[in-house]
């Protein structure tokens, strides 16, 4: 039977495997980028998310797990955590507008999951990771929602 503990351990560990998957992500986005300031920004999230795994890695290893209030799986489940950290895919095809619409969903999800994460957390050092992750989430979908501006919305 699995435990509150374990539930959080897998939502924690499929967050650092989004992570791992956003900076591969931001990556490949940097190298397709044909404007160099895009392939900055691209890069420098890219690097932002290797950081946010290993806050991640260390929340894990400092007992994180133990910390979260919910009393039963069925109350883990019940909050549906896991849909903050759907995979959205892209097509080999996707054009640089996709790329930037789905990196942006997927920023916005990663700040809602760790905002909830951090209301779960009975520990102010471990609320503290989560709320910290959580604004840099938000300050990346911010800077890709003005690249995407500057970008296809130029008039505006």
């Amino acid at each position: 039977m699995t435990t509150v503990q374990q539930t959080f351990e897998q939502l924690v560990s499929l967050a650092i495997k989004r992570e791992e998957e956003a900076h591969d992500f931001y990556m490949k986005a940097s190298e397709d980028s044909e404007l160099k300031a895009s392939a900055k920004l691209l890069k420098d999230l890219a690097g932002q998310e290797v950081i946010h795994k290993k806050k991640l890695q260390e929340a894990l290893k400092d007992g994180v797990c133990e910390t979260f209030t919910c009393s039963s799986v069925a109350e883990v489940e019940k909050l549906d955590l896991d849909r903050y950290l759907v995979d959205i895919p892209l097509l080999p095809s996707s054009s640089p507008q996709d790329v930037l619409i789905v990196a942006i969903k997927r920023e916005a999800a990663a700040n809602s999951f760790y905002k909830a994460l951090s209301e779960l957390t009975g520990n102010s050092a471990h609320r503290s990771v989560f709320e910290t992750l959580a604004k840099e989430e938000d300050t990346h979908k911010t800077r890709l929602q003005n690249m995407y501006d500057d970008i296809f919305q130029p008039d505006m």
